[in-house]
């Protein structure tokens, strides 16, 4: 049975939505505001995390970014908002996918369908081997020649994005925008700064990720 998360402000479209999707076979559970949300993800694993985009305490938005940080769980918002703006926003600060209410329930079943067949189908990928390197996405770990080694979550991150990508250069500001998000505000050098940590974690690993002049960084076979 898969397990859902749902986020509402509003205790009638909360039991509305547990009521009708129970009946569809999912386990569900049920939180008030992104801030109980994040407390709940960070205990309990989700197939699918559903939140409402304007609520109290901490809004969808906030609730989804934070999310992000600990879990690729995939993401829905409803929302009232349905400018292309208050989509774009959406997807900036996370989500998968993104429906405007109002809404038939029908849709929002196929959609918990789908989403949570892609993400499994997905997970089948969770671990990633090149050059003697192992990481796992759902543990967070990474082992080099079967030794584990400590890497913080934006160089872990980092790491995953170069093997997912490998043999493909990246552009610093297509790494930013991956682990980043579109928002950040800062400078490019802090990839810079996170390939080094990575670099010195990896030891002689290292020689797999190679510097593009003029490009970014590749990840390949030394």
């Amino acid at each position: 049975m898969y397990r859902i998360l749902i986020c509402d402000d509003e205790i009638k479209i909360r039991e509305t939505f547990r009521d009708y999707l129970s009946a569809k076979g999912f386990d569900i559970t049920l939180a008030e505001n992104g801030e109980e949300a994040v407390k709940i993800t960070d205990k309990t694993d989700f197939d699918l995390i559903i939140l409402d985009v304007m609520m109290p305490v901490m809004n969808g938005l906030e609730a989804c970014k934070t999310i992000r940080k600990t879990t690729d769980t995939p993401v829905l918002f409803l929302s009232a908002l349905g400018e292309e703006q208050d989509i774009l926003d959406g997807f900036r600060n996370g989500c998968d996918d993104y429906i405007v209410k109002p809404f038939p329930m029908s849709v929002l079943t196929q959609k918990c369908n789908v989403m949570i067949t892609r993400y499994k189908g997905n997970s089948l990928q969770n671990e990633l081997s090149l050059y003697g390197i192992h990481l796992d996405k759902k543990t967070r770990q990474v082992a080099v020649d079967n030794n584990k080694i400590e890497l913080s979550n934006k160089t872990f991150l980092l790491l995953q994005l170069l093997m997912e990508n490998n043999g493909t250069v990246l552009t610093r500001e297509q790494i930013l925008t991956k682990i980043w998000g579109w928002d950040f505000d800062g400078d490019e050098r802090v990839v810079d700064t996170h390939i080094k940590k990575l670099r010195k974690a990896l030891g002689e690993k290292a020689i797999h990720i190679k510097t593009v002049i003029g490009g970014g960084y590749s990840f390949r076979e030394g």
